[in-house]
């Protein structure tokens, strides 16, 4: 990973709610003056900050090829990350910025596009004869709403099914967390992406610069290029924050690091793969494309809330594959573990905190009458508050670029064509194990 970062004025504002005296100077922090403080963590506001990879700097991740299968290599290549101002419309593009800077894409309400056609973003608007922040986001986390690092004690039922209240011997357990902001300013998150199929080691396909295959001609490459452009905040519609944490698992018999990860997101997306004709460059490997403007598949209005693992009965454990002998192979586990067939835990996970009952009141139709909404994810494409579901009244046209899900081709006789919306509710991943075989 290369990344070359231009970023605007950074307040990190780390504010730490104390117990002890006021400091009358700075002062550096130690061990020593820490080890006495009681407080609620770190408060870290974001004013006009903005991440910005260098248009050919790269993250990768590189295939082997795998003996005895009719398996293809495939190498994939994410470049440009870039966390830009999502406040205002206009904006560039990568091919401009590493050809001289300048604003070379441009949105159309024709196509919905107008904060998605650029996938860096210039500065607010800060008023009449005031320079704007370039590339600043204005409020990616406001000092009354920041992100907040800091320890803390939880209720919740362990492995076993105990309900560990911080009475003598069922002491709450402590966990390290991450929790952002429940409500931002939208902002840009974009890359594009190089995905190479049977690349072979020391073949002039390799080269940059290689034709695509598509194309035609020898020394050429198999690959695609994309651009993913979302705009929007990392938290739900009703303003549910994203909350990383860390602890160790409550299962007595493999007590290991455990991660939890509410993630959340809000806000609209495109996805897009055509390049304009920009001569000898064009579709060509590891150079940075000039993607179309308007082209693409736009994902509108779309809520997201994934619960990925619950305090302190599930979590995310990693773990690595070993042979027989004991040495690690190359593969590894990604794991969300099991729910304990136990029915304080399972009435918890479905049904919220019902005491010991052992049961969940249900519905005629045998839906949960109060469901838990902390461990329910969803992933909503669409706005569905206007529509009509028993009728259909309310759904977006077959032309419409408000909502929902739709494809757009400039060059067609309809260059809009809308699929409609779409909703998953009510997930909830009750065991999870994924298990990566025949590393190189």
């Amino acid at each position: 990973m290369r990344p070359r970062l231009q970023s605007t004025n950074l307040l990190l504002a780390a504010t730490l709610t104390l117990g002890a005296a006021q400091a009358q100077a700075l002062t550096e922090l130690s061990d020593d003056s820490l080890s006495d403080v009681q407080g609620a963590g770190f408060a870290f506001a974001l004013d006009n900050f903005s991440m910005r990879f260098a248009p050919e700097s790269f993250i990768e991740l590189t295939g082997a090829t795998v003996s005895g299968t009719s398996w293809e290599r495939g190498d994939a290549r994410y470049y440009g990350l870039s966390m830009t101002n999502g406040a205002e419309a206009s904006g560039t593009d990568w091919y401009a910025t590493l050809n001289g800077g300048g604003s070379a894409c441009s949105g159309s309400g024709a196509y919905g596009n107008t904060f998605l056609a650029c996938p860096l973003g210039n500065g607010n608007s800060l008023g009449a004869g005031v320079t704007p922040n370039q590339y600043g986001i204005g409020a990616m986390a406001s000092i009354y709403d920041p992100y907040v690092l800091r320890v803390f004690d939880y209720e919740g039922y362990d492995f076993q099914g105990n309900y560990l209240d911080g009475s003598a011997g069922n002491e709450k357990p402590t966990i390290l967390e991450l929790i952002g902001p429940s409500q931002t300013e939208d902002w840009r998150w974009s890359f594009w992406g190089e995905l190479e199929v049977d690349r072979v080691a020391g073949d002039p396909s390799a080269d940059i610069g290689a034709p695509n295959c598509s194309s035609g001609g020898a020394n050429c490459a198999d690959f695609l290029q994309s651009q993913t452009i979302i705009h929007g905040k990392p938290t739900t519609a009703d303003g549910k924050p994203a909350i990383l944490r860390l602890m160790q698992t409550e299962n007595t018999a493999d007590n290991t690091l455990g991660i939890t990860y509410q993630s959340a997101l809000s806000g609209d997306f495109r996805f897009s793969v055509r390049q304009k004709d920009t001569g000898a460059l064009a579709d060509t490997l590891h150079n940075v494309p000039d993607f179309d403007d308007a082209e693409g598949m736009y994902f509108k209005k779309v809520d997201a809330f994934l619960p990925l693992g619950t305090l302190h009965y599930q979590a995310i454990t990693l773990n690595a594959v070993r042979d027989g002998s004991g040495d690690a192979t190359g593969d590894f586990v990604i794991e969300l573990t099991r729910i304990p067939d136990i029915p304080e835990i399972y009435n918890n996970f479905y049904c919220g905190d019902v005491g010991n009952t052992g049961d969940c009141a249900l519905n005629s139709d045998d839906s949960i009458v109060s469901p838990n909404e902390d461990t329910r994810g969803y992933v909503r494409w669409g706005d569905f508050d206007s529509v009509n579901i028993e009728t259909g009244a309310g759904l977006p046209s077959a032309t419409a670029t408000d909502n929902g899900i739709y494809f757009v081709n400039p060059s067609a006789a309809t260059p809009v064509t809308n699929l409609g919306i779409s909703r998953i509710e009510g997930m909830r991943i009750h065991h999870m194990k994924i298990t990566t075989l025949g590393a190189n």
